[in-house]
């Protein structure tokens, strides 16, 4: 995915007083007709924004509650009287909340969040008042409560807009989840993964000349500081977040991902020059710094062209959709079902049917190539082929092609025979049918009366349990099974899909016991059998697919799992 950012600055001027009165109040006037409460809209209607919380609120959401995109606003600085930046920030003079009323209605499917935080340029520290980070770093833990779950919905794109301050907000809190430690791992990689695109409303890149609030009562604080010219880490902000971008814009390579926007207008306040920085796209908006961000009409044309960047990054999305999902799992926001296409799976841009055949050059006809990319496409939602990156995918595939060709010597044989037992373990939960054995099954040797019961349930087949020889009949129910296994996480085990994506975080325990992420761990998973083995078979498919073998190849010092 690429991303976009926009910049939208003001036209219009007023007397310095009157900017200072009205504009600098970010609160649309009672004169405009437009002081609407939280909880009225302008045509009357009830609930304007439902809160999630102190922090976010819902501006609009589909009534069924599925949504194929979401929008993040982040409002900037405001003054002492001021009331609601979350809302007032949005309002127009007419007393309608644009992206509401405007985006609601053109994306029927998304949902819009607004973010409240303290910016009140006169609030202190001994007021609570926290650093640009502390902010980012409190909204990034609001998003990822339950009740918040933000950026956490796969093939769901997230778009931040921000004004003022809140462009640097958006940008610092961006960083925070490209940041690798331990906290919200899973999640942070999820919102990164979904991000589309970013619109700043007059951001000040190099620092404000005039300060909007000089005539405010109170001292500067930590937040007003960074709008100083030329603010060293304004600057290192900046820079980091531009490097970031170009890099997810190169791993995505899309041209509608990741892109930045940026609309302006009059230089009373922001510099055009400042608000171009690191932009792709530039537009005039219209309304001074305050009121550039409060769209009139759906007519605007900084409107139309946001508009457009978010249909241009959804027809992106569906694009990518179309080569790696079944058809019926892909959306569009807008409107219907997309019309049939042929579906090209992840597996295939690794492991090209040519390159399965040299590498399996003696395997059985049963264990055809057709077969196991069928079954794959079962487990994309799940991330298979998705997640991770470029190196970690090919060394997922490579991990999983040395345990298919270690448990069955190559793909030479379907299951041990005869079955020394009937390999199950009774219980009211998953009781064994007479006369049947559950002994290994497939390319990962799936055995035991249990592991088949949840692996029907989770292939959506229920009579696996009744007829486990259904593992040895039919190739895309048996490659199937072997995914479901490697995908699967086992309590107390991970999954060997997370493990080798970077999608799992070891505990304390795990730590002291020396079960790190690699290749050494999915032996641990599996069974712990012949380790060198399978770690000489897992470096040659490693060679095979050109990729380097990564951390923890083996399971030497790891404690197995009980």
């Amino acid at each position: 995915m690429e991303s976009k950012s926009w910049f939208v600055g003001p036209s219009g001027f007023r007397s310095r007083d009157e900017r200072l009165k009205i504009d600098a109040s970010n609160k649309v006037s009672e004169e405009d007709g437009s002081d609407v409460s939280a909880t009225e809209t302008a045509t009357g209607e009830t609930s304007f924004a439902e809160p999630i919380n102190d922090q976010l609120y819902v501006l609009y959401e589909p009534s069924d509650g599925n949504y194929d995109m979401e929008i993040i606003f982040v409002h900037g600085f405001y003054t002492e009287g001021s009331s609601d930046p979350w809302r007032t920030t949005w309002t127009n003079k007419d007393g309608t909340c644009w992206p509401r009323e405007f985006l609601g209605t053109r994306f029927p499917r998304i949902r819009i969040l607004s973010v409240s935080y303290d910016a009140c340029v006169i609030t202190n520290s001994t007021q609570g008042r926290m650093r640009l980070s502390t902010v980012a770093e409190s909204l990034l833990v609001n998003f990822f409560l339950s009740s918040s779950n933000v950026g956490q919905t796969n093939n769901c794109p997230v778009f931040f807009v921000g004004h003022g301050m809140g462009c640097f907000v958006i940008k610092n809190l961006i960083i925070k989840v490209s940041q690798r430690y331990r906290q919200f791992e899973k999640e942070r990689a999820k919102l990164l993964e979904n991000v589309g695109g970013f619109v700043f409303y007059s951001p000040f890149n190099s620092g404000a000349e005039t300060s909007l609030y000089e005539n405010e009562p109170g001292k500067s604080n930590s937040l007003t500081d960074v709008m100083k010219v030329h603010n060293p880490d304004l600057s290192e902000l900046n820079a980091d977040f531009a490097n970031l971008r170009s890099q997810m814009k190169e791993e995505r390579k899309s041209r509608n991902l990741w892109k930045r926007s940026g609309l302006q207008r009059s230089e009373t306040f922001v510099k055009e020059g400042t608000a171009r920085q690191d932009c792709e796209v530039f537009m005039f908006g219209v309304g001074d710094h305050f009121n550039v961000c409060r769209h009139q009409s759906t007519k605007d044309v900084a409107y139309q062209c946001f508009e457009s960047q978010l249909n241009s990054t959804l027809e992106s999305i569906r694009n990518s959709l179309k080569e790696i999902l079944p058809r019926e799992s892909i959306r569009n926001p807008s409107e219907e079902i997309l019309p049939p296409e042929i579906i090209r799976n992840p597996l295939e841009e690794i492991l090209p049917r040519k390159r399965f055949s040299i590498l399996f050059p003696y395997k059985l006809p049963f264990y055809s190539y057709e077969a196991f990319v069928e079954a794959a496409k079962t487990f994309v939602p799940q991330g298979f082929g998705v997640d991770g990156s470029e190196d970690e995918k090919r060394r997922e595939i490579a991990a999983l092609l040395a345990h298919f060709d270690h448990g069955t010597s190559g793909l030479t044989y379907k299951e041990y025979l005869p079955p020394a037992e009937a390999y199950c373990r009774p219980s009211n939960e998953f009781p064994c049918h007479p006369g049947k054995s559950y002994h290994g099954r497939g390319p990962l040797q799936l055995c035991m009366n249990y592991n088949y019961k949840l692996c029907g349930q989770g292939i959506g087949d229920d009579s696996l349990l009744s007829c486990p020889e259904k593992l040895s009949e039919d190739p895309v129910i048996a490659f199937k099974a072997a995914l479901w296994f490697w995908c699967t996480p086992q309590c107390p085990k991970p999954s060997c899909h997370s493990v080798m994506t970077g999608m799992w975080t070891p505990t304390k325990k795990d730590i002291k016991d020396k079960r790190l992420p690699g290749f050494g761990l999915t032996i641990n998973i599996i069974n712990g059998y012949q380790p060198d083995k399978r770690v000489k078979k897992y470096i040659h498919f490693c060679k095979q697919l050109k990729v380097d073998p990564g951390k923890n190849i083996d399971c030497s010092g790891q404690k197995m799992y009980g």
